[in-house]
């Protein structure tokens, strides 16, 4: 697990200004030769992403995304990264879930970023378990590469009610769709994430392996490679992990596209 601190690089708040139509000073925090990937809207439901290269490529990438309104719910900050899971609004309410992770050089500029998108993936119900408000993820909560490692391991070996018994009883559960589906998958609660897993999932020979791993409290953010069928691609999550070592909420996000894992 990489040691976090609290506060998030400016680098963040520059990209987050662009893309919301307010500024487009971020380029003083990119490397030159940045490497930025972005997902479209359908990210959530395809594994396609689109990478450019260069300060003002990616600028004028995140330029069009403008005018945004963003709320960041939560992030997580090590000495060389920083992710943020971020909703997107619309007129009335947030439309979608974006999670943004920034990979800073030995010089401090962002070498790496990833720009994540997904229709809304909601929160978990009760007002108990709302997200928490940025700046207040460090509930005390235990290291979640077990825990995850656990869920992971089950899920290759088609262990599905062992692999649904890493989560809370209420989780949330949002994924791309599964071999020959069209649309995201959501499960709400333990039960039907197990149903899911039997149903919608059924045993697949892809094997998630986790290569970085970012913990504030309970908040997680996981990068990771499938293994298992050709050319597989990399994975990304967010997850909150409760005060009992359960995954409470899980977010997960595809690229059929490798995408280049730099040193964090």
């Amino acid at each position: 697990m990489t040691s976090v601190q609290v506060a998030w690089p400016p680098a963040l708040d520059y990209a987050l200004a662009v893309v919301q139509g307010t500024s487009r000073t971020v380029g003083s925090s990119l490397a030159p030769g940045v490497q930025a990937w972005f997902a479209s809207p359908e990210q959530g439901l395809s594994a396609a992403i689109e990478s450019v290269r260069g300060a003002e490529e990616t600028i004028d990438a995140l330029t069009r995304l403008a005018p945004s309104t963003v709320t960041v719910l939560a992030s997580v900050v090590s000495d060389r990264a920083c992710w943020a899971e971020v909703t997107r609004g619309g007129d009335r309410e947030p439309t979608e879930t974006w999670i943004v992770g920034l990979t800073h050089d030995a010089a401090g500029t962002v070498s790496r970023l990833v720009w994540l998108r997904a229709p809304l993936a909601p929160p978990r119900d009760s007002a108990e378990h709302a997200p928490a408000p940025h700046g207040n993820e460090s509930a005390p909560a235990p290291d979640a590469r077990p825990i995850l490692e656990g869920y992971l391991g089950d899920l290759a070996n088609s262990r599905f009610r062992e692999a649904a018994a890493h989560f809370a009883l209420d989780t949330v559960y949002s994924h791309p769709p599964y071999a020959g589906g069209t649309e995201r998958v959501l499960f709400r609660g333990r039960e039907a994430l197990r149903h899911g897993f039997v149903t919608d999932r059924g045993p697949s020979p892809v094997r998630q392996v986790i290569t970085d791993l970012w913990q504030r409290g309970g908040r997680v953010f996981v990068e990771g490679v499938i293994e298992g069928i050709p050319d597989g691609g990399t994975f990304f999550s967010t997850a909150e992990i409760n005060a009992s070592g359960e995954i409470a909420r899980y977010v997960a996000f595809y690229s059929a596209t490798r995408i280049p894992r730099l040193q964090t």
